[in-house]
């Protein structure tokens, strides 16, 4: 299959190399040109327009920052549906709302393609070494063919449903990952304020049940070592936990830790974290309550 990938930040360059790195043809697409002529570079075509990408594929994935930019892409004059072959798949990996999602299974099928959602799992540095998860949704006679292709850029592809699944599947994931943030940052300046050894404390935190992926894995290469350059932009953290706490109210239902955790984000958002690591969530705290930045 030839593949089209739109969408070349972070995490879908990442992606797209593991791609190339695994002998899959892509024609890329992006409106940065810098990152366009890195990602040709490795091997990729790049295509002029979204029109053009559309005319060299059998499948078109898509990993953009959130519902408005898929929005855009799929239903713009000369994009997705204006130009995708019936038949064709369109396998959209971003984060979205349910709204969106199950808006994009419709016009697609009205269109005659193929649509599925795989949000990604796991961090940017595991897209580097083609480590990702994902959550896929798509009509089952299709799962094959779909899995197949993301065995490409990971390590793990966890079936979860009919178009639409993969979605649902990673708000409630990231509304757990994100709420980490908060709790994780609010031990780690009490300790601080108790005056705490944090390496001590670092090895009883993750050798207890207290013990998330979060706090094990990336804060000690993170926060913890003075680095905020985004794996995980906090920016983008905010829209997927505000995504899964409208989710919540949609359906009438009560996410008390979400909504806090989102407000916190918010208000670490407004105070110039912004474009920092979602880490950067425990400097902001330590910050607002005085403490130094906490470092092991």
């Amino acid at each position: 299959m030839k593949i089209g990938f739109i969408g070349l930040g972070r995490m879908g360059y990442s992606l797209a190399c593991s791609l190339l790195r695994n002998k899959q043809p892509v024609v890329a697409f992006d409106i940065n040109t810098e990152v366009t002529q890195k990602i040709q570079s490795q091997g990729a075509v790049v295509a002029g327009t979204i029109a053009d990408l559309c005319q060299k594929v059998d499948v078109v994935l898509t990993m953009l920052p959130g519902p408005k930019e898929v929005m855009q892409v799929v239903t713009m004059k000369g994009g997705i549906l204006d130009s995708l072959p019936a038949g064709s798949i369109f396998l959209d990996l971003s984060t979205v709302d349910v709204k969106t999602v199950d808006k994009l299974s419709a016009l697609s099928s009205a269109k005659g393609i193929v649509f599925g959602d795989a949000p990604v799992g796991r961090l940017a540095a595991h897209a580097d070494r083609g480590e990702s998860l994902f959550m896929l949704g798509i009509e089952q006679k299709m799962r094959s063919t779909v899995e197949s292709l993301l065995y490409k850029m990971g390590t793990t592809v966890i079936y979860c449903g009919e178009a639409g699944a993969g979605v649902r599947t990673k708000l409630i994931n990231n509304l757990m990952v994100l709420s980490y943030c908060q709790i994780n940052s609010e031990a780690l300046v009490l300790a601080k304020a108790l005056g705490l050894d944090i390496e001590r404390l670092f090895q009883v935190l993750t050798s207890t049940t207290a013990v998330n992926g979060q706090l094990k894995e990336k804060w000690p290469e993170k926060v913890l070592a003075g680095d905020l350059t985004p794996g995980f932009n906090l920016s983008l953290g905010l829209k997927d936990l505000t995504l899964a706490c409208q989710s919540a109210k949609d359906k009438n239902i009560t996410l008390a830790v979400g909504e806090v955790a989102r407000e916190s984000m918010s208000q670490a958002a407004e105070s110039g974290y912004s474009d920092k690591d979602t880490s950067s969530l425990t400097d902001f705290w330590a910050t607002k309550n005085g403490i130094g930045f906490i470092r092991l």
